[in-house]
């Protein structure tokens, strides 16, 4: 009885990756390995999802997941995908949830219990009519988590759960799979960050370029400590003028606000910006561009961002959380490219992200750490003054995580003001002149901001990305 593979080979791009694995109910396992290499291919063929080239067999409590059909699969496997946004139907969580059951014919009359119970199990029933449109990343995993609840698989494939969450969410997600796991349910769990298991994981199978191998986890710690030796440091340049300011800014959501001190920031500051999950960190960066109502004045190069709406992406960029939401040529090499940069330029960064062998390929079929990596590329060479980052490391392997950020570095030498959002607090630390953490600016709100509002300042947004770059 278990989630087993033999002689399993299924191909990445060129690539054939021989994978043997195993996990029991009641057991957990994690799956380590760099951005792009195969991971969430593996597990779309191990949930029966999968359009990767493979031999071999896949099964569960000893049948044949290939002769299993749709509906029975489920009973076995549910598969939370690394991007929730791509896993939604439905405009708000509840809706989801039935969704979900009524797709599995469950009776109707059990459909209403099975909802409320989910909801309860993760502890977002306050989420249940929201508009999925305006979650934040972390409550947008929270409801993925509970579809699979919903679900009541006999076994859990969880794609990066933790990259959208901060500490405390991380900890209280775990808290449940832990729950989860005793009750009998089996878990595989790709993660980059093994300091997010510590005491619970300590199995891993690491997926290189051919084969996957189990190891320990003392064994992948003390390879990350190497690696985080060897990683190169750049300079830091003096920071100049002053290029941002706050004053008196407060910031309405739907049942806080967050309150920041006057601050004037500089050309060459790279600021951290940290907090909760669901707290405004992103809505926090479209208030400076003047995309969300705000009170105060955010004055950008002497002038105010709601008087110079019309031309500010003149001198401001934004790299967005969702990659996908910014791409808009054909292939990795257009995108990059952007119509105005040289082949050789374009070749070089190809090279820096370890892109070259995807030049060819649409945005849209890179990996999430991948399409990341190029967000971010997308706008080293554009010449602004204020560069803001929302969640630049999420996907990565530790060694691309540097990557990114030391990019982001050279930008920042070039006289840019950079405003990162992170979760990852080692790497803000690293490389930032100040972190911030929003959780501290945060202030109780006694009216609430309806949701008919949000969901059209939401849209409102979406239409200020066809003018970012």
């Amino acid at each position: 009885m278990s989630l087993q593979t033999e002689q399993l080979i299924f191909q990445v791009d060129t690539r054939e990756i021989a994978a043997e694995l195993e996990v029991a109910p009641g057991t957990v396992r994690g799956l380590f390995g760099v951005s792009g290499v195969g991971k969430s291919t593996l597990f779309s063929l191990l949930a029966g999802q999968g359009q990767s080239t493979f031999s071999g067999k896949i099964c569960y409590d000893g049948q044949s997941l290939e002769k299993l059909r749709a509906d029975q699969k489920v009973a076995f496997v549910s598969l939370m995908f690394q991007n929730p946004d791509t896993q939604f139907c439905m405009a708000t969580p509840a809706e989801e949830l039935i969704f979900c059951l009524e797709n599995q014919r469950v009776p109707k009359e059990q459909i209403s219990g099975k909802v409320t119970a989910a909801l309860a199990f993760c502890e977002i029933p306050h989420l249940a009519q929201r508009s999925l449109a305006v979650l934040s990343g972390g409550e947008k995993q929270l409801v993925a988590l509970a579809c699979c609840v919903a679900l009541g698989s006999r076994y859990l494939l969880l794609d990066e759960p933790f990259a959208n969450l901060d500490e405390a969410t991380t900890a209280f997600v775990i808290g449940k799979l832990q729950q989860l796991q005793q009750s009998g349910v089996g878990i595989l769990m790709i993660d980059h960050q093994l300091k997010n298991t510590k005491g619970w994981i300590d199995e891993w199978y690491v997926l290189d370029q051919t084969t996957l191998t189990l190891k320990t986890r003392a064994q992948l710690a003390a390879a990350s400590e190497q690696q985080k030796r060897r990683q190169p440091r750049l300079a830091k340049i003096e920071p100049t003028q002053t290029v941002l300011q706050l004053k008196n800014f407060s910031l309405p959501l739907a049942d806080h606000q967050l309150r920041l001190p006057d601050r004037a920031l500089k050309a060459g500051q790279m600021i951290g910006l940290t907090g909760r999950s669901g707290l405004g960190k992103s809505t926090l960066l479209k208030a400076l561009i003047g995309a969300v109502e705000f009170t105060g004045t955010i004055e950008l190069n002497h002038r105010s961002v709601q008087k110079q709406r019309r031309q500010i992406f003149k001198q401001l960029s934004w790299i967005m959380q969702n990659p996908q939401d910014q791409f808009v040529a054909a292939t990795v090499f257009q995108e990059l490219a952007n119509g105005q940069q040289a082949d050789l330029w374009v070749e070089q960064k190809l090279r820096e992200l370890q892109l070259e062998d995807k030049r060819s390929e649409s945005p849209f079929l890179l990996s999430q750490g991948q399409q990341r990596r190029l967000a971010v590329a997308c706008f080293l060479e554009r010449p602004v003054d204020v560069l803001l980052v929302d969640e630049p490391t999420y996907g990565q392997d530790q060694e691309n995580a540097w990557q990114v950020m030391r990019l982001l570095q050279q930008k920042a030498n070039e006289e840019t003001l950079i405003l990162i959002v992170s979760h990852d607090q080692e790497l803000l630390q690293t490389f930032c002149d100040e972190v911030w953490d929003l959780n501290q600016m945060e202030e109780p709100r006694h009216e609430k901001i309806e949701s008919d509002h949000q969901i059209r300042r939401y849209f409102t947004h979406r239409f200020t990305r066809l003018f970012s770059k």
